[in-house]
Parts: structure tokens; sequence; C-alpha cells
């Protein structure tokens, strides 16, 4: 695919970029065999690349250096991605133990402005994402209404538009 930020998206191009990602995730954990974190951003829409999306790619790739630092975790490597789908990330560290990674990719998730516009997730060496259900935590919000984020998405609760003001909203203020 070509890289082109005006294009709209469509489910089939999500999809095959999914599948690639989990292919390299899969070559990144043979290669190193660390845990490795992997950011991408929740943005609704057709259009991924705005300058909204690109906002809370260059916070969120801050935040995740500045914890890893911040805990002593080396980070060995990391790839940057730009795909019409979205930015993504994908950083090898070698923390004290997957759990508290994700704890503090969690952290990040609920604490910093744009934290709720980050998907942080966090794969074990084995390939398997450490969960927030394997830690006992609840799941992520809707943006607009605080319920459950995959009920409110399944059902389509609330139009492009008004999640599309939530995050300029979010961003205005950060």
């Amino acid at each position: 695919m070509t890289y082109n930020p005006n294009i709209p998206v469509g489910l089939c191009e999500i999809l095959e970029n999914k599948e690639a990602r989990v292919k390299r995730q899969r070559a990144w954990l043979d290669k190193y065999s660390l845990p490795l974190i992997s950011f991408t951003i929740n943005m609704p829409g057709r259009n991924k690349i705005s300058i909204m999306s690109n906002t809370v790619f260059e916070q969120g790739i801050s935040a995740i250096t500045e914890i890893c630092s911040s805990n002593a975790w080396p980070v060995l490597t990391r790839q940057i991605i730009h795909e019409n789908t979205g930015q993504e990330a994908i950083f090898i560290v070698e923390p004290e133990t997957v759990t508290l990674l994700k704890q503090a990719m969690m952290r990040v998730e609920h604490t910093h402005k744009l934290g709720r516009l980050m998907d942080l997730d966090v794969i074990n060496i084995d390939g398997q994402i450490v969960s927030r259900n394997g830690l006992g935590i609840k799941k992520r919000q809707c943006l607009v209404c605080d319920n459950d984020a995959v009920l409110c998405i399944r059902s389509r609760a609330h139009s492009i538009d008004s999640l599309l003001t939530k995050v300029e909203e979010m961003i205005t203020h950060a």
C-alpha cells in the first residue's frame, strides 16, 4: 500500500494491516526474545492520518520512552510505521516483568491527557497479549459516555462526528 494520508481507509485495509502487524510482531519476538510494546492510535473515522492523530502519536512515543526510562527498562530498538491505516510503533523492551510493563502502559493510557486515544499493547515472548482482564483491570471506557468502549463501538452508539468532536476537545485541552 502506498502511503497517502489523505486516503480514507476501509475495513479491508484495516484488517490487512492488523494481519501484517501481527506478522511483524512475531518476527520481532523471534529475533529478540523479549517482550514488545505495540502502539497504535484509537482514531474514529475513515481518515486515520491527521494533525490530531500526529499529535497523539508524537505524545505517545514520548510517553512510552519516558516511562521506560524512568523505570530503567532499556528500549533496545523501535520501529515507527506510517500507513494509511494509521501510525504505529513497536518497541522492544527489557522490563523486570511483562506484568510491570503492562501496568506501566495502562498508567499511560489512564493518566496521560491523550491516553484514551492510545492503544498500548504489551506482548510477551510467546506472542500472547498481556490483557487487562488477566490483570483484573476493567475494560476501556467509551470516549463519549464512559460505558464499555467495545459495546459502544459494536452498537454504533455514537456518530463519527460526535467521536471526532470529543477527540478534538481532548487534543485541544492536552
